[in-house]
């Protein structure tokens, strides 16, 4: 087994040698994750994925991994900054966190994607959702290798979790457990976390459910035409009371409620892609609309858009 204390040596050599390049490779992939995220998500709801900073591995901790290394195989070299970073890869780490897993699965599709990637390669990938880990955990990971300035290039592990599935760890102290930390799970402990994550897991796909039921309810198909509808002058006003990017809420004199959709906003503004509905209709607007209703909803087509 490698000395100990030569391998802390080494290791605080790694970070007195390569700490800058790394900072600066951090830096870097979170500009290209903040790009990625406007690019996914071009026209839509951008808090959908969050790039939630990063960290630079405790000094300690890598020490621990690199232990545990040697112990495993003891031919094992490790002699420079290179061979302690070639070894622990997950030295800079970045976390992007999605508010469902059909986000993450957007997110992680990306970052195996070598058009997207430029001039980023990837080295590893690994999906913990199905199945997760036998601890519970979930997420994605994607080891990167980064150019640099500074030298040689920067190995980074980007973590693709949802919000629940980062909830998780921080329920569960997840880090304290970790290889090489002080305390080791006991068996309530690992039912516990595994029974958290599981329920947690359900409540992510419900959430997908929802918003898929939402998109569904908010972008139906028109039923007639545009000029068709203005011709049956079937319409009734109704006021605004509440409008977002993806569909307003309108009231009729008896108190009915309707969704206004984007798409019926969209024609009428006679623009191509991708629109927000709050562009283009305000609270307490009075719209002239067609009603059409269905199993999923009441909801209210408007035949032209507000004058301002």
């Amino acid at each position: 087994m490698r000395n100990e204390s030569l391998l802390r040596a080494i290791v605080e050599r790694a970070y007195a040698e390569r700490l800058d390049a790394w900072q600066a490779a951090a830096v870097r992939i979170k500009h290209w994750l903040k790009e990625q995220q406007k690019g996914l998500l071009k026209d839509k709801d951008i808090s959908r994925l969050d790039v939630d900073g990063h960290r630079i591995k405790d000094a300690a901790r890598t020490l621990a991994k690199l232990s545990e290394k040697s112990e495993e195989d003891p031919q094992l070299t490790v002699d420079s900054a290179e061979d302690v970073e070639d070894q622990i890869r997950d030295i800079v780490g970045i976390k992007v966190l999605c508010k469902s897993p059909r986000d993450q699965r957007m997110m992680f599709d990306a970052l195996r994607d070598p058009e997207q990637l430029g001039t980023f390669e990837l080295i590893e990938s690994k999906d913990y959702t199905d199945p997760p880990k036998a601890s519970g955990y979930r997420a994605c990971h994607v080891i990167l290798r980064i150019p640099s300035d500074l030298g040689q290039p920067v190995f980074a592990e980007i973590q693709v979790k949802t919000r629940l599935q980062d909830a998780w760890s921080e329920l569960t102290h997840e880090d304290m457990y970790k290889p090489g930390a002080a305390m080791k799970p006991s068996k309530l402990h690992g039912e516990f976390a595994r029974a958290m994550a599981n329920m947690l897991a359900t409540v992510d796909d419900m959430a997908d459910t929802l918003a898929l039921e939402l998109t569904a309810l908010t972008n139906p198909e028109p039923v007639l035409e545009l000029d068709e509808l203005r011709e049956q002058d079937t319409g009734i006003e109704v006021r605004v009371r509440a409008t977002g990017p993806k569909y307003a809420l309108a009231v009729d004199g008896d108190g009915r409620q309707g969704l206004v959709p984007a798409f019926a906003i969209r024609r009428l503004s006679e623009t191509k892609g991708t629109i927000k509905v709050n562009d283009y209709v305000r609270i307490d607007d009075r719209l002239r609309v067609s009603v059409e209703e269905d199993s999923k909803g009441l909801y209210y087509i408007p035949l032209d858009l507000p004058r301002r």
